[in-house]
């Protein structure tokens, strides 16, 4: 039987993306996109998901508030000790790829523009 766990995410970067460096110097960029779910035409209580990038991490540490992005990747839950010596559980989505439909950010500038789009 094959197992899947594959999250596909759709919504607005709702603060600047953070960039940090492992112990061993590779970066990380984490973010949140907030999503919306409509019920019969009302808007319910958006949801915040927490995406983390290894792969390309440099990419995407310019994401700001308000771009909307298209995230795929794989659901993760951890564990770690805060402060306080109590344990936390977090849920994020490790992201495989980021595609940034819309950015508030001029420095994407690898992002198709109407005259390079072929058709």
């Amino acid at each position: 039987m094959i197992n899947i766990n594959q999250a596909i995410i759709a919504g607005n970067v709702t603060k600047d993306a953070e960039i940090a460096y492992t112990k061993n110097g590779k970066p990380v960029t984490t973010f949140t996109v907030a999503t919306n779910r409509y019920i019969d035409g009302q808007q319910d209580k958006p949801q915040f998901h927490r995406v983390v990038c290894w792969v390309n991490a440099e990419d995407y540490a310019g994401l700001i508030k308000g771009d909307f992005v298209t995230v795929v990747g794989e659901i993760r839950t951890r564990s770690y000790e805060d402060k306080q010596k109590i344990t936390r559980w977090v849920t994020e989505i490790i992201a495989i790829t980021v595609t940034i439909a819309v950015s508030k950010n001029s420095n994407f500038d690898s992002m198709a523009k109407d005259e390079d789009i072929p058709f």
